[in-house]
């Protein structure tokens, strides 16, 4: 009897788990049924009957379960790391309904719901996005690839913000928002370390300006297009970009990160490049152009010219940038050329004195050269010559006169006599040591230690200074005629650092109305010799020799052929000859 009641029970728990299992009917007309007959071979036959509860109608299949919204889209939820992962964490109480159908491939599907996503992650547990940040992912789920899939769940940085990382970017929450970096940009900020760089949080989501993008950070901005890809812009640079124009101005996109150089940092630009200097801080652009051009050409920032130190500025017929090591300076149809600070300087003072260079300046041992289109010149030791048509060597007397050297003087024909057939005269009638070149308002010394008088270079054979007379007329006082005579010999002694220097008195009668002459005389030639300079005294020559005088101080061409003979006596015994 027992055994009969325990074999007729199995057979009821038999029957009643095949009854159980036996195929349900599903409905032809809902979204449910709709759904499945497009896809029964896929997920079998139905477990149990169509049900709605709240809203929500579902039926379980062998392969899957369909949720649907009452008079709404039906979506499946497929059996496996997907659907079990729904179940485990809430199903639609907690994830919500499901809005599309699952995706990826076999071994990484991922289906997105109400209020979440959920990401197979192969052997590992699914990973859920959810709330704001899965807000965010849909929202950006189509902007150039999109975020992608999840590397981990959502945490807490380092500083307590919550964050999620794909693929493809990384979502911020800040102040209850979902900020998130995309593609090229969330390269961009990894590139800088990320939130914990120099570029720090995002402060709003990216947003189209034209055909770029950009997105702005706590420390700077990210701006991408399809022709530049994505680079910051970051203090210190951020200010000065923005000074000039942003993206909109004349540098246009970043077209790379910012990088360390020597000395300072630089970014480069569509439009130029911004560099700065580490030593004060100061930010200066370079605008793409000829002077860019030659700039990058000479090695840029890491070059013999370094850093910039100033801005392009334009001026009529050309424009011009400073450098530490120098200036590149362009003329319309000429191109660009580098010239030395100092040359620089000389040259933009006047421009219209020499013209526009013609080549960049060359140093020897002699000085830097610059050729222009009005002259050749020598900058040595802070004096600038001129390279004169014929050469200045051993048979050149460099002559820096008053008029006492007008024509065919005693000078020019007694330093021919001496053994220097070459003259190279340098003669300003009126001018003294202290007294003015006509026309301006310097003598000769000063206009010499400023460079307007040029001296040619070379090396002379001897330099004959024949200065005073104009300085006694004007009764300059001797103690500043002899300040300006010893400058003037430092500086004869700059420029031709081989030559002899001869100091020559002042050309006199031996009468009363010549004393303050004779004394002149006195006072230069005892100040040369004190230099430790040749001096020649003519104090009186005009008597002792009768030379005719065409004035009170000047002499007739007979009496500079007088005078001639005498002077080129003392001249050779001045020089040891």
């Amino acid at each position: 009897m027992l055994g009969t009641m325990v074999l007729v029970a199995v057979l009821a728990g038999a029957g009643l788990l095949l009854a159980w299992q036996l195929p349900r009917p599903v409905s032809t007309t809902s979204a449910i049924g709709v759904l499945w007959h497009h896809h029964d071979d896929e997920l079998g036959a139905a477990w149990n009957h169509e049900t709605c509860r709240a809203g929500v109608c579902r039926q379980d299949f062998r392969a899957g379960t369909i949720y649907a919204a009452v008079n709404g889209f039906a979506h499946i939820v497929r059996a496996g790391a997907v659907g079990a992962a729904f179940d485990e964490l809430g199903g639609v109480a907690r994830l919500g309904m499901p809005i599309a159908e699952q995706s990826g491939s076999a071994d990484r599907p991922w289906q997105a719901f109400q209020h979440a996503g959920i990401f197979a992650n192969g052997d590992d547990a699914p990973i859920l996005v959810r709330g704001a940040l899965w807000r965010s992912w849909l929202r950006y789920s189509q902007e150039r690839g999109g975020l992608g899939f999840p590397k981990g769940a959502e945490h807490a940085d380092r500083r307590g913000t919550v964050v999620q990382e794909f693929v493809n970017g990384m979502i911020y929450m800040r102040d209850g928002r979902a900020v998130p970096t995309i593609s090229d940009i969330a390269d961009a900020h990894r590139r800088a370390a990320g939130a914990s760089g120099p570029l720090g949080y995002p402060k709003s989501t990216q947003r189209a300006v034209g055909d770029r993008l950009v997105q702005e950070f706590d420390g700077g901005e990210v701006w991408w297009s399809a022709g530049t890809g994505a680079a910051s812009v970051q203090a210190p640079f951020l200010a000065a970009y923005h000074d000039r124009g942003g993206a909109g101005g004349a540098l246009g996109l970043p077209t790379a990160d910012a990088s360390r150089l020597q000395g300072g940092s630089m970014q480069t630009f569509q439009g130029g490049a911004l560099y700065r200097s580490d030593k004060d801080e100061a930010v200066v652009a370079t605008a793409a152009g000829d002077i860019q051009n030659r700039y990058e050409e000479l090695g840029g920032p890491e070059g013999e010219l370094g850093l910039p130190a100033g801005e392009k500025i334009d001026v009529a017929g050309g424009r011009y940038q400073a450098f530490a090591g120098g200036v590149l300076v362009w003329h319309e149809g000429a191109g660009v050329f580098r010239l030395d600070a100092e040359n620089f300087a000389i040259w933009a003072a006047d421009p219209a004195r020499f013209g526009w260079p013609t080549k960049d300046t060359r140093v020897d041992d002699r000085g830097a050269h610059q050729d222009w289109e009005k002259a050749q010149t020598v900058l040595r030791a802070g004096r600038l010559l001129t390279v004169p048509a014929t050469a200045v060597d051993g048979s050149t007397a460099v002559l820096i006169c008053d008029s006492q050297c007008s024509g065919d003087s005693w000078i020019d024909q007694g330093a021919r006599s001496a053994g220097f057939p070459n003259i190279a005269k340098f003669g300003y009638p009126g001018s003294g040591y202290l007294a003015p070149i006509a026309g301006s308002t310097a003598g000769v010394v000063e206009s010499v230690a400023r460079n307007r008088v040029l001296l040619p270079e070379g090396d002379p054979g001897v330099v004959i200074v024949t200065l005073g007379g104009n300085d006694t007329a004007q009764k300059r006082p001797a103690a500043e005629v002899v300040a300006a005579e010893d400058q003037l010999i430092g500086l004869l002694r700059q420029a031709y650092p081989n030559a002899p220097i001869v100091v020559n008195g002042v050309m006199s009668r031996s009468d009363a109305a010549h004393a303050a002459r004779r004394t002149m005389d006195a006072v230069v030639t005892e100040e040369a010799r004190n230099q430790g300079v040749a001096a020649i005294s003519v104090a009186g020559w005009v008597s002792d020799y009768s030379a005719p005088q065409a004035d009170a101080v000047h002499l007739t061409p007979a009496g500079h052929a007088r005078i001639a003979p005498h002077y080129a006596e003392a001249l050779r015994a001045a020089l040891g000859r």
